[in-house]
């Protein structure tokens, strides 16, 4: 699915973007997160945060690009 897709579907508050992301993105940050945390949980965890921080700010953001995005509030979380 593409990034505009997604993008729709968080905006229209639709539960289906997260797992969107998940299957799309998800792979990246399982692997960012291993780089930096141990335990399988933890990086669970992290991802989880990441996946919900998305939800809470889109919208009323709208990136462009939402890979880049999605590194700017893992790096915040």
């Amino acid at each position: 699915m593409d990034d505009k897709k997604i993008i729709e579907m968080f905006l229209a508050r639709d539960e289906n973007a997260i797992r969107a992301v998940e299957k799309k993105y998800g792979g990246l940050c399982y692997h960012v997160a291993s780089n930096i945390l141990a335990r399988h949980e933890d990086r669970e965890e992290c991802v989880n945060d990441v996946l919900l921080a998305l939800w809470n700010a889109i919208p009323p953001e709208r990136p462009d690009p939402l890979s880049a995005y999605i590194y700017k509030v893992g790096k915040n979380i």
